[in-house]
């Protein structure tokens, strides 16, 4: 395992999923608009742990609408497991990654509909909304900025 390969601040850990565990993320997932750029660049996902597999949280680089620099994030929390912090931990953890790795902004996509949770995650984790997308469907995303270094 690579010395990154395992983030942790004593609660939540995120390590890259093993062979023949559960991935939680195809169960829990919803059609994303950024969805069709994510095949333009490797991305990095990591289990989010908490004793056992809890979710999923993902990092994509910057591509088509992305700034240089920037990182999209996306996670994922297994029903039973929300609620408890996990989610805006592994978004701080996931986010020292990105800056270690050089990216300087994260995004996060929440649905404008209904933000509830996912924008009270963002929010805690350092994210301030920054205004909304549209899909091609026509559903509104808020678009949360979090800076993670200087220029």
């Amino acid at each position: 395992m690579h010395e990154d390969a395992k983030l942790t601040d004593g609660v939540v850990t995120l390590s890259p999923l093993g062979p023949g565990e559960p991935d939680p993320m195809p169960a829990l997932h919803r059609p994303h608009p950024r969805a069709p750029w994510r095949a333009h660049g490797p991305s990095r996902a990591f289990g989010i742990r908490a004793g056992r597999v809890v979710g999923r949280v993902e990092l994509s680089p910057a591509a088509a609408g992305l700034a240089r620099g920037d990182v999209e994030l996306s996670y994922a929390l297994l029903p039973d497991a929300r609620g408890r912090g996990f989610a805006t931990r592994a978004v701080r953890l996931a986010c020292a990654h990105a800056l270690a790795r050089g990216a300087r902004r994260a995004v996060i996509l929440v649905p404008a509909a209904d933000p509830g949770p996912s924008g009270a995650v963002a929010r805690r984790a350092g994210f301030a909304r920054r205004g909304q997308i549209s899909h091609a469907d026509g559903a509104l995303w808020d678009w949360y900025v979090r800076l993670l270094a200087s220029p």
